[in-house]
């Protein structure tokens, strides 16, 4: 029988002990809710349920709870991405390492075109029905797409990673035609983006949103095609009527916080205010009284900015209203790529509805917009997003 060695048995305990520590002290440990740097909700622990058990879920959820919450995760991670780093890998958590860029690793795809023509059916059906909703009280409806990040940057890609261009130039192009087809009005602010160039300054290098520049060139966009096909009197904005102050705290977007902030590329969010105040009443979820601010503004110069900066987030419902009859009122709806517009489009209507459909659950759109009627109803959607009905402008979301 071969004898153990003293050495062999001293590495045994330890490698044990150190297991167990490992497990004691993720057990014990007080558990986080949300990642930051990873920009995401941590598993919770899981709920028994006998239909779990059965299917084998209850165990994946564990799994998931184990592996979010494991001791020494943050230390490991931060390990791996110094590693990647410095080995000079394209492509670190999710992120491809571009020349003064970060962008979104897109898988690889197969453009499937008469799977596109259906979605973009399936999608100008459903919008054909909440503009029928709004035409019915005089209402006007539109449908804008705006770049995100991979859209407006697509030639700063690798030629060997996907840029989805293919795709997205599909996309639209489908969606177009079949919003024509059926008369409802369809705003493609990609198109204008690529006339200027892709500025930087409207887009962000490090986040999936364009900037305050970006968004003010928006705002304009879409209240310019309102005046072309309505006879609605608003207000328009100009870049001599407002100011841009730009905030000295640090900015981390999205992919600056997947690297854990290991590149930093000095990126600063502005505000924009008029030259002639505004004043307003805010209010959140069903009349939620809150500061009459459209910016989360930090503490300090020191505390760090992430784009919750612009209406603080991801807010499900909010009101502004400018208390001024005589203009028109305007809802938007979307996601989080309507933020920094709505931090500008409440100051050329009377009132301002905004919708985050991924979180507002009181009343279907359609049911919405019948209670409030307003003049002006507008979707902001980008390319990752356009075709997909879910919290997308659904007749039933």
């Amino acid at each position: 029988m071969k004898r153990i060695k003293l050495s062999e048995l001293f590495v045994s305990i330890c490698f044990l002990a150190f297991l167990f520590g490992v497990m004691a002290l993720t057990i014990t440990r007080e558990k986080e809710d949300y990642a930051f740097f990873e920009n995401r909700m941590l598993a919770s622990v899981p709920e028994y349920t006998p239909e779990g058990d059965g299917d084998g879920s209850y165990v994946n959820q564990w799994e998931r709870y184990l592996t979010d919450h494991a001791a020494l995760r943050k230390t490991l991670l931060y390990a791996k991405t110094d590693l990647d780093l410095a080995l000079r890998r394209p492509v670190v958590n999710e992120t491809v390492i571009g020349d003064g860029i970060l962008l979104p690793h897109l898988p690889a795809e197969r453009v499937n075109e008469k799977e596109v023509e259906e979605q973009a059916q399936a999608m100008a059906e459903n919008l054909e029905r909440i503009d029928r909703a709004v035409k019915s009280y005089g209402g006007y409806y539109c449908y804008v797409c705006v770049p995100c990040q991979y859209d407006y940057y697509a030639d700063r890609y690798p030629s060997f990673l996907n840029n989805r261009e293919e795709l997205t130039r599909l996309s639209l192009d489908k969606l177009s035609q079949a919003m024509e087809e059926r008369g409802v009005d369809f705003l493609n602010l990609s198109e204008f983006f690529a006339r200027l160039g892709h500025p930087d300054e409207y887009s962000s290098l490090t986040d999936n949103h364009y900037s305050m520049q970006g968004a003010f060139f928006v705002y304009q966009r879409i209240l310019e095609r309102v005046m072309e096909r309505t006879a609605l009197e608003i207000p328009i904005l100009r870049e001599e009527d407002v100011i841009f102050e730009e905030m000295p705290n640090k900015y981390l977007g999205s992919r600056e916080r997947k690297v854990f902030s290991r590149i930093n590329l000095g990126e600063h969010l502005f505000t924009l205010r008029p030259k002639e105040e505004v004043p307003f009443t805010r209010t959140n979820n069903g009349g939620e009284e809150c500061p009459s601010s459209v910016y989360a503004m930090p503490s300090s110069e020191w505390s760090v900015l992430t784009y919750m900066f612009y209406m603080g987030g991801d807010v499900p419902e909010t009101v502004i209203d400018t208390n001024r009859d005589e203009l028109p009122s305007v809802l938007i709806y979307g996601d989080s790529m309507t933020n920094a517009v709505e931090c500008i489009m409440y100051l050329s209507f009377d009132k301002m509805y905004s919708l985050d459909l991924r979180h507002y659950q009181d009343m279907s759109l359609l049911d919405y917009i019948e209670a409030v009627k307003p003049d002006v109803v507008v979707c902001i959607r980008d390319p990752e997003a356009l075709l997909d009905l879910s919290y997308n402008g659904g007749a039933e979301s």
